[in-house]
């Protein structure tokens, strides 16, 4: 096997010790147990954790690592969406160029993450500079997610976010090879740029080996006998649609249903909201907080149904909590628009799609899985199966893999 130097460009990663597991911190550990020289590069402020990273921390040493980790340095923010992200995101990228510039070690592919598109842009033009080749992975269709923010009309959004927009196509236009977490995403990078070598859908799955031991840990999980949880990970922000499930769980409260339980794994800028809206409406939810992944999973794999609530308008499409849903065997609901989550959920009968924003038919389909424990069950197969089928990562990354080496 030809040992490559690999340069992997990742602005929001988790890393070893904080609470999570992501994608690129993945991709950085297999690469380099295959052999290949690998660095990742990513910020020294923890997107979700909303904390600055300690660069002497042991976990992170170069003993501990089979990688290389390099921190650079931005301002931080509290709040996602804020004018402080945005000059904190700046410095970043400022910081990011002048590595790449006085970067010295020859590397033989660079690979990114889009966003943050300035980011990418900048690993792009680096590939380019050295003539390597660049992979551009999408994990978020920038700046149109932009409008589960603004919520405009499609006519006006495109109007404003123009420049932004061309800007994104020069970045997709710099890839040699793009992969997306989705399909939806990969066609949008491939409306920019039809002269990439190949186009690749990689969900970003779970880790199955990894998933099983996290669910079998023995961790106290006190689920009272006859309880039904319906269960959400991720964020408390403007693009999930957490308070329709609260109003939902509400709902069959008053009509009679008194061991449904939401459970809300997370944090964010919408948490004192939901708060109070549960408080108001004297619904059934347990807030959890931010939890590390495995404490998270033991939760997760006792529930009845998972959540995957999205607002509307939202651009979300495969995202990473998708793959945990499925592998923990859970029936969903979804309010996902995305055609392509919505296939899904229906063609492989794992679950229901129901309207943003809808919170009776929402609380309808929560009691159907409710009272059909069979159908129910089978659907939480369904899901299991399509989870080790197609988001493990384990028979799915190997593919990316194969791409960098055959680069």
């Amino acid at each position: 096997m030809i040992r490559k130097k690999i340069l992997i460009v990742a602005p929001f990663t988790v890393l070893p010790g904080e609470k999570g597991f992501n994608r690129f911190r993945y991709i950085a550990e297999e690469l380099a147990m295959l052999g290949h020289e690998v660095e990742l590069v990513t910020s020294n402020y923890s997107h979700a954790e909303k904390s600055f990273r300690q660069p002497d921390a042991e976990q992170w040493s170069e003993a501990a690592l089979p990688y290389q980790l390099t921190l650079i340095e931005e301002s931080g923010y509290k709040r996602n969406v804020s004018f402080a992200r945005i000059r904190s995101h700046r410095r970043f990228e400022r910081n990011l160029k002048l590595y790449l510039e006085l970067k010295e070690n020859k590397v033989d592919v660079v690979y990114a993450a889009y966003p943050l598109m300035g980011a990418a842009q900048l690993a792009g033009s680096f590939a380019k500079r050295l003539g390597v080749p660049f992979i551009l992975d999408i994990q978020d269709i920038w700046p149109e997610s932009i409008n589960s923010v603004l919520k405009l009309p499609d006519r006006w959004l495109k109007l404003l976010l123009a420049p932004m927009t061309a800007y994104a196509n020069q970045v997709y236009k710099l890839a040699d090879y793009i992969v997306g977490v989705s399909d939806t995403y990969v066609a949008r990078g491939k409306a920019a740029n039809r002269k990439a070598k190949a186009y690749h859908c990689l969900f970003i799955g779970a880790d199955q080996a990894y998933f099983d031991v996290c669910a079998s840990r023995n961790v106290e999980v006190n689920k009272p006998m006859g309880e039904f949880w319906i269960t959400y990970i991720g964020t408390l922000s403007h693009s999930y649609d957490i308070e329709t499930v609260i109003k939902a769980v509400a709902l069959l409260e008053r009509t009679g249903y008194r061991d449904m339980v939401f459970n809300i794994f997370g944090s964010g800028p919408h948490e004192s909201r939901y708060r109070e809206l549960a408080k108001q409406l004297q619904a059934p939810v347990r807030f959890m907080g931010h939890q590390s992944y495995e404490d998270m999973i033991p939760y997760l794999v006792r529930s009845d149904v998972a959540a995957n609530a999205i607002s509307k308008g939202a651009r979300a499409s495969v995202t990473n909590k998708i793959g945990d849903f499925l592998f923990a065997g859970l029936p969903m609901i979804n309010s996902c628009e995305n055609k392509e989550v919505m296939k899904m959920v229906t063609d492989c009968h794992i679950g229901f799609n129901y309207r943003p924003g809808d919170y009776t038919e929402c609380a309808r389909y929560i009691a159907l899985l409710f009272h059909q424990k069979q159908f129910s069950h089978q659907l939480g197969v369904n899901s299991r199966n399509l989870a080790e089928s197609r988001f493990d990562r384990r028979k799915t990354y190997p593919e990316l893999y194969k791409l960098i080496l055959n680069t």
